[in-house]
């Protein structure tokens, strides 16, 4: 069996990631070893089951979050369908070609977000980064909301989004945990929750400066058979030199022309009749959506995966019965190998100033660090 590959902690020293879904490269196994577990998640083999007729089928009857209309302020990068007539950039094919090394899955019951609505009668917190992702001082985020039931992704990302439906803010964290009676992470910020989902400065709890309660897939939108906004995705080639909007930050190390850089999008060809593909219900809705809206990559990752929404945050598993068997659901029916790359540049630098606030954060204290002889202070770009 193989186990996802190790994580580099990130550092204000070092080019690194906020977020690092440990997708793993599928086996060519095709035996899963009974009992082999290992510290990141198990074999990304796709488990043959004898599967009821119906495993395909979507739940209807969903109680939990609904995310589906985060980020859909003035200007945002989820909700404009791509033109139909949009030509692919020059080395499409090559792109897309690199990218089809990793099975395309989708994130389900780790390595993805865990959210949570929080109202006027949740208890709040003030929350204390642990890690320096701005260069300029501590960060310690006061009034956090975090529901009694919340509970991190349990993989060692620890991702957590709390959408404070009343503020109309979301705040997300990167290695959430549990402290005493209160809450830490290594790194906590908000953004409003009717904004574009974009950190101008890049210092969001993924590598990209792109919130992580943006580009999900939602059960609700698969029930009604649309997704009306532009996914996420990672992958393990990310390109150095720094993103490219609507990314604002990047964590890629991959030289080389096939390597996309972070804040790339890419669509489905449009002239494909999905319909006509014979696809299971959900992986129909996906491919309609990266059709219309397109695909964002967001981070550095061991494999090809996009993400839905964590089924811990809903009182029963909201998905298909078929996605219940692993971490990540294969969804390799659809016809990735039809990708277009529609946007890859040009790159820019990471903001190299002050952090910039908005009004769900703008409470942050940011006292002077403590020089531990860790070496861990600076800017991370």
């Amino acid at each position: 069996m193989l186990f996802p590959r190790p994580h580099r902690r990130p550092s204000a020293l070092a080019v690194t990631s906020r977020t690092r879904t440990a997708v793993v490269l599928l086996a060519t196994l095709a035996v899963v070893v009974a009992g082999c577990s290992g510290s990141g998640g198990g074999d990304q083999t796709p488990t043959t089951t004898n599967a009821p007729a119906d495993a395909d089928k979507i739940p209807a009857d969903i109680t939990g979050p609904d995310g589906s209309r985060l980020f859909t302020g003035a200007g945002n990068p989820w909700t404009t369908p791509v033109p139909d007539d949009t030509a692919p950039v020059a080395g499409s094919d090559r792109y897309v070609q690199k990218l089809l090394t990793e099975r395309p899955l989708v994130s389900v019951s780790g390595w993805t977000i865990p959210v949570y609505d929080a109202d006027a009668a949740t208890p709040k917190y003030t929350v204390t980064a642990s890690e320096d992702h701005t260069g300029h001082g501590g960060w310690i985020l006061p009034d956090v909301p975090v529901p009694a039931n919340a509970k991190p992704d349990p993989q060692e990302d620890g991702h957590m989004v709390v959408v404070d439906r009343q503020a109309n803010c979301l705040y997300e964290f990167w290695q959430a945990r549990k402290e005493g009676s209160g809450w830490g992470a290594s790194w906590i910020n908000a953004t409003p929750a009717d904004g574009d989902g974009i950190y101008p400065d890049g210092i969001s709890a993924r590598a990209a400066g792109i919130s992580a309660g943006a580009g999900l897939i939602w059960p609700q939108e698969l029930a009604a058979g649309e997704i009306d906004h532009a996914l996420v995705f990672a992958y393990p080639y990310t390109r150095s030199g720094g993103p490219v909007a609507p990314a604002t930050s990047s964590d890629g190390t991959t030289d080389g022309a096939d390597a996309l850089p972070e804040g790339a999008r890419l669509r489905l060809d449009p002239s494909i009749d999905v319909d006509s593909l014979g696809l299971p219900p959900a992986q129909t809705v996906i491919a309609k959506a990266l059709q219309k809206y397109g695909m964002i990559l967001a981070d550095t990752s061991g494999g090809f995966t996009l993400y839905a929404a964590s089924p811990q945050s809903f009182e029963s598993f909201p998905y298909p019965q078929s996605w219940t068997h692993d971490l990540w659901k294969d969804v390799s029916d659809i016809p990735f190998d039809a990708l277009q790359v529609v946007d890859d540049g040009p790159q820019f630098d990471k903001h190299d100033g002050p952090p910039i606030t908005n009004r769900c954060n703008q409470a942050v204290q940011q006292p002077p660090l403590q020089d531990d002889g860790g070496g861990d202070g600076g800017d991370d770009d």
